[in-house]
């Protein structure tokens, strides 16, 4: 193992012991192997019974998971999945498990009014489409190949009550001013928690400027999510990387702005590999609000994330 720590941008390293003194060697470990491949059902075409019986007709090995509901590992070769009509007929969608949480957490219901922020290539997107069929949902990406990619997905799963809209997400406050009752900002990010040691281009990008270009986009895509809330309304951030200048410190500015406006919620996620936000980091102590965020350890199926619930209490 330690031949392979030097692999990684070593800056990103020390940083990683500091952050997870005691789980270092655990999360280290993730870096060296695949994650096993998870998918998730589309209600909006079949239901659990259907799904599993059909699963088991095309001779597809799984494991269908308690949390969350509707979530399975793929035991066998996904080049095989793919050709089966469960996965050609958009039966099924392959999204790692923790990227499925957030949408959980927001708990998207039918009739709401509900924003995907940075949307493409659209695995929340449709995730919430399936769960909330009769939501009014609008998804926003800037990046025109990355818009094109989730008008694909969202045809391919049969989702039909997205409005999709080529627009950097900075923008949203201006456009619907106090509208929406749920907001999803699934934030670009320095994605720590997907580096994978076998593919160099996983973690070669990263380093100690990245972190900070993005935690500017962060905050600006935060703050203009606020004005686009409605009092009352419901926000999810999430991230998928270790951070604490994107996740904790992002939520500390956030909390620190809005003051008495919002309020950080709790979250119950019913998994072993998931701990508290962090109290500190370096020399700056956190709210004690952000100790509410919490923290995914990757194992050999899910990736590094991070997620904060807010309420909007007042404009």
């Amino acid at each position: 193992m330690n031949s392979q720590i030097y692999q990684l941008p070593q800056e990103f390293v020390h940083r990683l012991k500091k952050i997870y003194p005691s789980r270092f060697n655990e999360i280290f470990a993730t870096f060296r192997q695949k994650k096993i491949t998870s998918f998730r059902i589309n209600y909006l075409k079949t239901d659990l019974v259907s799904l599993t019986r059909q699963l088991k007709e095309a001779n597809v090995r799984f494991k269908e998971l308690s949390f969350p509901a509707g979530s399975f590992l793929l035991k066998g070769s996904l080049r095989d999945f793919q050709n089966t009509d469960v996965y050609r007929k958009g039966l099924v969608y392959v999204q790692n498990v923790s990227s499925m949480i957030p949408a959980i957490i927001l708990d998207p219901q039918n009739n709401e009014r509900i924003l995907d922020l940075c949307a493409a290539p659209g695995a929340k997107t449709t995730q919430m489409a399936s769960l909330a069929p009769q939501a009014k949902i609008i998804a926003v990406d800037k990046v025109r190949k990355r818009y094109y990619k989730l008008l694909a997905n969202l045809r391919a799963q049969g989702v039909g009550n997205v409005e999709v809209l080529l627009l950097d997400g900075i923008w949203v406050r201006k456009k619907f001013p106090e509208y929406f009752d749920k907001i999803l900002v699934d934030a670009p990010c320095s994605v720590e928690g997907t580096f994978y040691l076998p593919n160099k281009h996983s973690y070669k990008y990263w380093k100690p400027r990245k972190v900070k270009e993005m935690v500017r986009t962060q905050k600006k895509l935060l703050h203009s999510s606020f004005f686009a809330l409605r009092e009352e309304g419901t926000l999810i951030y999430s991230t998928c990387t270790f951070s604490p200048e994107e996740n904790e410190e992002v939520i500390d500015w956030f909390i620190g702005k809005f003051k008495d406006k919002v309020e950080l919620l709790p979250i119950d996620i019913p998994l072993d590999n998931v701990t508290s936000g962090l109290a500190r980091w370096k020399n700056r102590k956190f709210s004690s609000p952000c100790r509410l965020c919490k923290r995914i350890i990757p194992n050999d199926f899910m990736e590094g994330f991070f997620i904060a619930k807010i309420k909007k209490v007042s404009v």
